[in-house]
Order: C-alpha cells, then structure tokens, then sequence
C-alpha cells in the first residue's frame, strides 16, 4: 500500500512539474513567454546578456521537463515517457490564444502578428536617402474593426547598424476589418544622419513588432 501511495505521489509531483514547464514556456497572445514579461515588470531580465545568450526560463522550463518525466518514469514505461515528452516538445506555445483573441479580447489585443508572412526590405539611393517596403502581416480575430498603428522592436537590432530606427512605421495608422487577415504593403524613405553610413541595404525576415492604440502597446 505504502508502494502505490509513493507511485501514486510521483505521478502528482511529475504532472505538476510538466504542467510548470509548459506555463514557463506558455506565450499566450504575446511574442515571449508569459513569464519573461513578468520577470520584465519587476526590472528582471529573462536572459544572461540583455536580450541573448541563456535563457533562463528556457533553462528552468527543461529542467522542469526532465525533472516531471523522471518522477514519471516510476510509473510508466519508456514508451510512455517519451510520448509525454514528444507532447510537451509539439505542443504550441500559444496554445489557446487564438480562441481567446475569438471570444474574450478586443482592441489591439485581438489581433495576431504573422511573422512568416511579413519582411522587410531596404536601400539607399544616390542622394543618401534609404528606401524600402514592409510587408506586415496580421490578422483580427474580434468581430469589431480594429485601429492602430505599428513599429519594430528595437530590442533585435544585434548591435549592427539601427535600420529598426528608420523604419518609422509607427506614422502610418493602419485598420482591419471584424475578422479580416491582410498584409499590410508600407513604404518608407529615411534620412541618414551618419557620413559613418553611406549606402545602407538589405533585408529584415525575422522581427517582432510593436502595435499600439491610444492607450495600449502590445509587443508580438
């Protein structure tokens, strides 16, 4: 009896330690986990050197992992064990957040940011002006029209040159539809301020935006 009452506690404790990691890695409706932008309310950073390098929750969130499976393997086979991990290794990171947006949000909250569809591109002319074209996919998922303006996050500009900085798209006010999924086409032209900087080119494919309203900011 004492055998199954241990078995039976391990079982607890290994759900329980799956169910922590999974929520340290849960981003919900954001661009990062959930529990990053807790630890960036209270001024503490998620990461070993500002944006990169180790990822703590990342790292506490596997030790979690290994730790839940271990005390489940007291009670399941190695088939088993490595289904439980296949689960928590496939399942999305922002699980339920579509269904929320659906049914609960409204506002800029509602709407989601389509890394995949979306790029940018840029160069400069012969008169030292920087030119080029976002393409910013999103999508609303309230039934009301949505107003808002975007921007990039400067926090993945890597130390090179700041093209996040001249891609001021924060002055084009943007609208989708209740339910519409659009890719927004922004052009933009830029003045450099350096002589350090005389011809500037390239493209971005990977970025998190800023959305914001009048009285809220999201970063996806």
């Amino acid at each position: 009896m004492d055998q199954k009452k241990q078995t039976r506690s391990s079982v607890i404790t290994g759900f329980v330690l799956l169910a922590f990691a999974f929520l340290f890695k849960w981003e919900f409706i954001y661009s990062e986990p959930g529990v990053d932008r807790l630890l960036g309310l209270i001024g503490v950073t998620a990461w070993s050197n500002g944006n990169s390098g180790f990822h703590f929750t990342g790292i506490i969130s596997l030790i979690l992992l290994i730790t839940g499976l271990f005390f489940l393997a007291k009670r399941y086979s190695g088939k088993m064990i490595f289904v439980f991990f296949l689960v928590m290794i496939l399942i999305p990171t922002n699980l339920f957040a579509n269904v929320y947006q659906s049914i609960f949000a409204n506002g800029i909250y509602a709407l989601e940011f389509q890394q995949d569809g979306s790029n940018c591109e840029y160069d400069t002319n012969d008169s030292g002006i920087v030119e080029g074209n976002c393409k910013i996919s999103i999508a609303n998922h309230s039934s009301d029209p949505v107003t808002f303006r975007v921007s990039i996050d400067q926090k993945y500009d890597y130390n090179r040159f700041n093209v996040m900085d001249i891609i001021n798209l924060k002055d084009h006010q943007l609208k989708l539809d209740a339910n519409e999924h659009r890719t927004f086409d922004i052009n933009f032209r830029h003045s450099l301020q350096s002589s350090k900087y005389q011809s500037v080119g390239g493209q971005l494919e990977t970025f998190n935006l800023i959305i914001a309203d009048d009285d809220n900011t999201r970063r996806l």
